[in-house]
């Protein structure tokens, strides 16, 4: 019995390659590069790898509502926020983030740290990703302040069409508490 779906291929990426050979995505500071796209796999997941510099933090406080996220880091640490508990991830470890959870992540340290997200979910949020760098370029060019109240409503409208909520006035308080830095959307 065959129980592979007709419209699913094996998919092979070569290590230093992307998904379709596309580029490392800046996404809000972080490069992020699309390993398994939503199409690839017959819309059941995709999957992303993520590199923080030092002490560089990761998105806002932000809650999936339609989306959970599994996390494998296989360098350095991830510190995560769940809710209101911390959790320190080190290379190695495996965390699961359900929907419904307010959630981040940053790297607290001082050596780099690298891991990979698996999104098990009907949603393309590899998809959302290569939208929000895009719109991150878009602000850059246009030389747009990315915290002013123009480009937060840009930045929610995208969030709002992937059924998630990002609480973009968190972030001064967050990383004042644990000392991450924004990098650059450029």
């Amino acid at each position: 019995m065959n129980l592979q779906p007709m419209n699913l291929q094996p998919v092979h990426v070569p290590a230093g390659t992307n998904a379709h050979n596309a580029p490392t995505l800046n996404v809000l500071g972080m490069a992020t590069a699309v390993k398994i796209t939503h199409a690839q796999t017959g819309g059941q997941f995709s999957a992303i790898e993520t590199t923080l510099l030092p002490r560089q933090m990761g998105p806002p406080p932000h809650v999936h509502y339609a989306l959970d996220e599994i996390m494998y880091v296989t360098q350095g640490t991830i510190s995560l926020l769940e809710g209101e508990r911390v959790v320190e991830v080190a290379a190695g470890g495996w965390h699961l983030r359900p929907r419904g959870i307010v959630h981040t992540f940053w790297n607290g340290t001082d050596a780099p740290a690298q891991f990979i997200d698996l999104y098990p979910s009907a949603q393309d949020f590899a998809h959302y990703l290569e939208e929000l760098a895009a719109l991150g370029a878009a602000l850059h060019a246009e030389g747009a302040n990315p915290f002013a109240p123009e480009s937060i409503a840009r930045f929610q409208a995208l969030d709002a069409r992937y059924d998630h909520e990002v609480f973009y006035e968190q972030m001064p308080a967050h990383m004042a508490k644990y000392g991450p830095k924004p990098a650059s959307l450029a």
